[in-house]
């Protein structure tokens, strides 16, 4: 074989066995961060879980074990949808909403879909934060479409006064435009969301994102400059998680006291209390 040759072979060998180190140490590297990465987006949720509780600030930094101590202080449950009866055959630590949504049997397609969601679970999950013996808030996963992307976020009501009112929303995940729809994660505007009263007299949801806020109307929040279309978004999904299809069945049981604070702890020790996850 002559010596160019055996060069070239000598290249090719070269360049396969760092080709296969290389993928080695990729694939590696991605398994062992997987338990990372999992960790990671759980966190997140709870982060913005904590925020539109008001136990966590909006740029509050937190570790993991703070995070845990903090959302120790919150009682998850699975809700039906359609009764507002909190769920005692469901773990809220295990069940994905999102991922029942997609199956025949725990969820169902919508026929009337402002948020653009097309399908969803028949139970939800929700967060309960206690003050005393009363429920002080209620936080609720919220999930809609805006330019491009489908958001998740929560958003949180009070129940201290006779009219429930929000506390807050945050987001967790979205691809809407940097600088335009994405703004919808700034804590700036986010602030804007507190004492919004969702309802109207009739308890019908009427929340409205307009260009110009009137002082007189508490329903109105800021759109978002230059961003109509995830504005648009975000006011549709509010209205409809708050609405029929999503949590007021649930929100009219805690505000005629119908469930109290302690059927809902109950619900959610024998929850999580169940054998076989769900």
């Amino acid at each position: 074989m002559s010596e160019k040759k055996q060069s070239a072979l000598g290249i090719l060998k070269f360049a396969t066995i760092v080709c296969l180190f290389c993928s080695l140490f990729v694939s590696t590297a991605a398994v062992s961060l997987r338990g990372f990465q999992k960790q990671n987006a759980e966190n997140e949720k709870k982060v913005n879980i904590l925020r539109a509780a008001g136990l966590a600030g909006a740029e509050e930094r937190l570790s993991t074990k703070q995070i845990n101590e903090k959302f120790a202080q919150i009682i998850p449950l699975v809700i039906d949808l359609k009764t507002g009866e909190p769920a005692r055959d469901k773990n809220p630590l295990t069940y994905n909403m999102y991922n029942a949504a997609q199956s025949d049997n725990e969820g169902h397609a919508l026929t009337d879909d402002p948020a653009g969601i097309k399908r969803i679970a028949k139970e939800g999950l929700a967060y309960v934060v206690a003050d005393g013996d009363q429920i002080s808030r209620l936080v609720l996963p919220i999930q809609g479409y805006g330019l491009w992307s489908t958001m998740y976020g929560f958003t949180a009501l009070s129940f201290k006064d006779q009219q429930p009112t929000l506390t807050g929303i945050t987001f967790y995940q979205h691809a809407e435009t940097p600088g335009l729809g994405a703004r919808i994660t700034e804590p700036e505007w986010q602030e804007k969301w507190a004492n919004i009263i969702p309802y109207d007299d009739n308890g019908n949801p009427h929340i409205d994102l307009v260009k110009v806020r009137s002082n007189e109307a508490k329903n109105q929040v800021d759109a978002i400059a230059g961003a109509t279309l995830t504005s648009n978004g975000v006011e549709h999904m509010m209205n409809f998680w708050l609405g029929e299809q999503g949590y007021k069945p649930l929100v009219d049981h805690i505000r005629n006291g119908e469930i109290t604070l302690a059927n809902l702890r109950d619900a959610s020790q024998a929850a999580i209390g169940q054998k076989t996850e769900q």
